[in-house]
């Protein structure tokens, strides 16, 4: 009995101590995020002049219409991993944009514009119509359908798409399984340690 609880002590310090190396020997990865609810009512000469790149949906290349469509359909922020981004597209680092005082200047770098053809065979827009109730509480008026209709049909044009690269949040399917690693790690060695130290050994 003796000889089987240190076999299985010595089999949990050798996986904790497995485990804890883990998170060193890999790190995480950074991703690229595209979020697609920022929106504009500006037109393409307007949008040019603000510095954005507009790019014509069917001149999208195969990889970022994918992309575009899914960010669309997407809550959030839809990732993908580095080097599996649309190559026409802005990734930067915030340490890249961070030191530049313009937020205007920010996010026409951080930004691409999709131009979307008429009647296109795509998802709807994911532009952020509570701006018309904030705009129409902030002048006293009632917000109503028509208004929301008219800010849809106005931005459904130009659909502004936010991308950058970054490391995962701490909640992220990545990190939680790294987190869920070292725990185990840490409670392998403890349990190992212990049957490795039990008394019945010596009983």
């Amino acid at each position: 009995m003796t000889d089987r609880l240190d076999t299985i002590g010595t089999v949990l310090l050798v996986a904790g101590v497995a485990a804890l190396l883990v998170p060193a020997l890999f790190p995480v990865q950074q991703v690229l995020y595209h979020e697609s609810r920022a929106g504009t009512m500006a037109n393409e000469s307007q949008l040019e002049r603000q510095g954005y790149t507009v790019i014509a949906y069917e001149n999208l290349s195969e990889r970022g219409q994918e992309i575009y469509v899914a960010a669309i359909e997407t809550p959030g922020e839809y990732t993908v991993p580095v080097g599996q981004g649309a190559p026409e597209f802005p990734y930067q680092r915030p340490a890249n944009v961070s030191e530049i005082e313009d937020y205007q200047r920010q996010r026409a770098l951080t930004s691409v514009v999709i131009e979307r053809p008429d009647d296109a065979d795509l998802p709807p827009p994911d532009e952020p119509v509570e701006v018309v109730e904030y705009e129409a509480e902030e002048r006293g008026e009632p917000v109503n359908e028509t208004a929301i209709e008219q800010r849809q049909r106005q931005t459904a044009r130009y659909d502004m798409l936010t991308v950058r690269q970054g490391t995962p949040l701490l909640t992220a399917s990545s990190n939680l399984l790294r987190l869920a690693v070292a725990m185990f790690g840490i409670i392998a060695i403890g349990v190992g340690g212990y049957l490795r130290a039990s008394p019945r050994r010596n009983g």
